[in-house]
C-alpha cells in the first residue's frame, strides 16, 4: 500500500476514534431529556423557571399523587404526630399495591403513617391518613381535588390517595410543579420525604419494621447509582400507564431547585427519570447562579470639583455590589446594560468620601436588575482662598449687590443731570442780569 494511501486511512480511523468519544455538553445547553413525557426544572430562590418541556400535556400522575396526599395530610395532622390510631378493616378496604402490611386492630401512631406513606409509598398507610383526615376515601379525595383547584392546578384530578392507576386520575407536569412547590413550604413534610430511613416501632400486632425512602436520589438500600447528595424530599413511583415519575428538590451553594421528570422509562436497565434528573441538576447548578454584575471598585464615571487647589475631578463608584442570579456564561459586557446619571455637573469642595453624587442602573434585555447610588471615591478638601474668591464673585452676582450698584448709578446720572441743569439755569440768568454778574 502506498504511504499516502495508508497516512489517510490512518487519518480516517482516528477520525472515527474521535466521533466515538463521548462529547461533553455546554453549559448553556440542557442535557437530553427525550425518555421523559415532561420536564419541570424551577429555582426556588427567584421564583425562576429554568426549564419546561411538554409541561401542559395531560398524562398519568402515578405515585406522584402521595405529593397531594402528603400535602392535605400534614395540614391537617402536623399537630398530632404522636396520637395513636386503631387501623380497621374499612380502611383497609380496597387497597393494592405497595403496602407494610397493616392489619386491622393495630395500632399505630399519625407519624408511622406519615413516614410510611411519604417516605416508603405505602399505599395503606395513604388509606389510613385519608380516612383519619377526610373520614373516608371518597371525602379525603373530595380534600386533594379542592386543593388542586385552590392552587390553581386546573388540569389535575384525582380518584384516590395512592397513585394507582385510573383513567380519570390525570395532571400535567405543569400542575405537579404547583403541588409540588406547596410542599417544599411545609417542614414538616420536607423532613419526612427527605429520610433516607425511618424505623417504625413495634406495634400491639407486628415486629419494628425499617422503612426507607422510595426516591433513589436519597436512599441507597436499593440502587446506589441514582443517589444525589444534593436531593431533598418530595416523591418517585411508577406505574405502567404513567411511567417513572420523580419530583425532588436540590440544594447547594444557596441555591435550590425543583426538578419534576414525568412518565419516564427504562432504557438499558436504567430508569430515565433518575438520570434525566440528575442530569439537569448538574447541567443547572453549573450554568446558573449568582454573578456579580456589579462591584465597588468598577469606576463609572469622573466629576469635575470646584474650589480646590489640589484635585480638578473625582471618581465616582457603585456604592454597593450587585449581585444576580444570571447564567454563569454570560459576557455581562456584551449581555448587560449599564446606565448612569449624575445629580449635578460638577462637585463643589470640600467632598466627602462616600457622598452620594447619582445611581446607576443595571438591566439585562428588558429586566431592571437593579439599581444603585454612585459615591465619591475620595474625599476633596476646600481652598480658602479660592472659597473666598468664589463668595466675593457670588455676592457680586446677587440681587442685592446688582440693585446697588443699578441705585448708585441712577443717583449719579441724576445727580449729574441735576448739576447740569443747575448751572444751565445759572448761566440763564446771568445773561438776563448781568448787574448779577461778579466784578
Amino acid at each position: 500500500m502506498p504511504t499516502f494511501t495508508r497516512f489517510l486511512a490512518a487519518l480516517l480511523a482516528c477520525l472515527c476514534l474521535l466521533a466515538m468519544l463521548p462529547v461533553a455538553a455546554s453549559a448553556a445547553e440542557p442535557p437530553d431529556t427525550t425518555h421523559a413525557k415532561g420536564v419541570y426544572l424551577y429555582n426556588l430562590e427567584n421564583e425562576e423557571v429554568i426549564l419546561a418541556q411538554n409541561e401542559h400535556t395531560v398524562i398519568y400522575p402515578a405515585s406522584t399523587t402521595k405529593i397531594m396526599t402528603g400535602l392535605v395530610a400534614v395540614e391537617a395532622l402536623a399537630g398530632r404526630l404522636d396520637e395513636r390510631v386503631t387501623v380497621t378493616a374499612e380502611m383497609l378496604k380496597g387497597v393494592t399495591g405497595n403496602n407494610i402490611a397493616l392489619k386491622a386492630g393495630e395500632t399505630v401512631t399519625v407519624r408511622d403513617m406519615l413516614y410510611a406513606a411519604l417516605c416508603g409509598g405505602y399505599n395503606d398507610a395513604c388509606a389510613v391518613l385519608a380516612h383519619l383526615v377526610g373520614g373516608s376515601t371518597v371525602g379525603f379525595v373530595k380534600l386533594m381535588n379542592d386543593r388542586a383547584a385552590a392552587l390553581g392546578a386546573d388540569s389535575t384530578h384525582y380518584t384516590n390517595p395512592s397513585g394507582m392507576h385510573h383513567a380519570d386520575m390525570i395532571t400535567t407536569t405543569a400542575d405537579t410543579a404547583k403541588i409540588a412547590l406547596a410542599a417544599t413550604h411545609l417542614p414538616l413534610y420536607m423532613e419526612i420525604t427527605s429520610a433516607a430511613k425511618y424505623t417504625m416501632p413495634a406495634t400491639n400486632i407486628s415486629y419494628e419494621r425499617n422503612i426507607y425512602n422510595r426516591n433513589y436520589l436519597i436512599a441507597r438500600n436499593k440502587e446506589v447509582i441514582y443517589y444525589y447528595a444534593a436531593a431533598r424530599g418530595l416523591n418517585s413511583g411508577s406505574t405502567t400507564e404513567g411511567g417513572y415519575c420523580l419530583a425532588t428538590t436540590a440544594e447547594q451553594n444557596g441555591l435550590t431547585y425543583l426538578c419534576i421528570v414525568m412518565g419516564g422509562e427504562e432504557v438499558e436497565g436504567k430508569i430515565t427519570s433518575y438520570t434525566i434528573a440528575r442530569s439537569l441538576l448538574d447541567w443547572v447548578f453549573d450554568a446558573y447562579g449568582y454573578v456579580t454584575v456589579l462591584d465597588t471598585g468598577r469606576m463609572v464615571c469622573e466629576v469635575p470639583v470646584t474650589l480646590s487647589e489640589k484635585v480638578d475631578y473625582v471618581t465616582l463608584h457603585p456604592e454597593t455590589a450587585m449581585q444576580h442570579y444570571l447564567p454563569t456564561d454570560l459576557d455581562l459586557e456584551t449581555a448587560l446594560t449599564y446606565s448612569y446619571k449624575i445629580t449635578s455637573a460638577s462637585l463643589t469642595a470640600p467632598v466627602e468620601e462616600g457622598q452620594v453624587a447619582g445611581f446607576i442602573t443595571v438591566s439585562y434585555g428588558d429586566e431592571l436588575l437593579g439599581t444603585v447610588n454612585l459615591i465619591t471615591k475620595n474625599a476633596v478638601e476646600r481652598s480658602d482662598f479660592l472659597y473666598l474668591m468664589s463668595r466675593i464673585q457670588a455676592f457680586s452676582r446677587s440681587r442685592f449687590f446688582v440693585a446697588t450698584v443699578i441705585a448708585a448709578v441712577v443717583l449719579t446720572v441724576i445727580y449729574i443731570f441735576g448739576t447740569a441743569i443747575y448751572r444751565y439755569r445759572r448761566a440763564q440768568r446771568q445773561q438776563r442780569y448781568p448787574r448779577y454778574r461778579r466784578k
